[in-house]
């Protein structure tokens, strides 16, 4: 094996390259409502491909190893708006009443952000497979913490039987084994008091993930260990 290397008498010689290369695209939409009439409104989705060849699949392979990209996320959305109650002074609904009643039913104003964005590939090691990738994948009511993706795909998983001193085939992510997505939503809740001419008091509550909606971090992606493909981290 010593004999193989370029240079045997060393251990190990490092180098620089400027070979490493990326690309992105995307398609980008938006819908916006200006701000009339007491409300706002803006939409906008995302969907996209990044690829990136800044990785050597083996030490001497003669070009990087063309891959997705561990920052790929093919879909993003998301929304937001803003709603002023239509009560108190200058507004639509009870515009006349008396100056205590106003103070309590005036200014209020709701807004939210609602966002969706898919997960990022695993990472995957130097791994001996034996089965078709897309069998790795796992359906969404299929998935549960102790089995993210089909360990049972093909992986060969025994300590022994690791690979040692080989040709890499195995790639360093798969672009349909990901990890959880986003899912999240805020609120806020606002109120304007107006005390004098140009004297306001405010009050304001946001409720950050009002739906606790829980985002898992990546499953072990280390065939050896006992906890492969489950979710163990907080």
């Amino acid at each position: 094996f010593r004999l193989l290397r370029p240079f045997p008498q060393f251990d190990s010689v490092n180098t620089t390259t400027n070979d490493g290369y990326s690309w992105y695209h995307s398609l980008q939409a938006g819908l916006n409502k200006r701000f009339s009439q007491g409300y706002t409104l803006g939409l906008s989705y995302t969907f996209s491909k990044f690829m990136e060849a800044t990785q050597f699949l083996n030490a001497d392979d003669p070009r990087p190893h063309e891959i997705i990209s561990a920052s790929d996320r093919p879909h993003r959305f998301s929304a937001s708006g803003i709603y002023e109650l239509p009560f108190g002074k200058g507004r639509k609904l009870f515009s006349g009443v008396n100056k205590p009643a106003s103070y309590v039913i005036s200014g209020w104003q709701i807004s939210s952000v609602y966002q969706y964005q898919s997960g990022v590939p695993i990472e995957f090691g130097n791994i001996f497979f034996n089965g078709n990738f897309r069998d790795i994948v796992l359906s969404g009511d299929q998935q549960t913490l102790q089995r993210w993706f089909n360990t049972n795909a093909g992986f060969v998983t025994a300590t022994a039987a690791q690979p040692e001193s080989n040709v890499r085939t195995f790639p360093f992510r798969i672009p349909y084994v990901r990890t959880d997505s986003i899912n999240n939503i805020d609120f806020s809740l606002q109120k304007k008091t107006e005390i004098l001419e140009n004297k306001n008091v405010e009050f304001r509550a946001d409720l950050l993930n009002a739906f606790n909606h829980v985002l898992f971090p990546g499953p072990n992606a280390t065939v050896t260990q006992t906890t492969f493909g489950q979710i163990t981290a907080s």
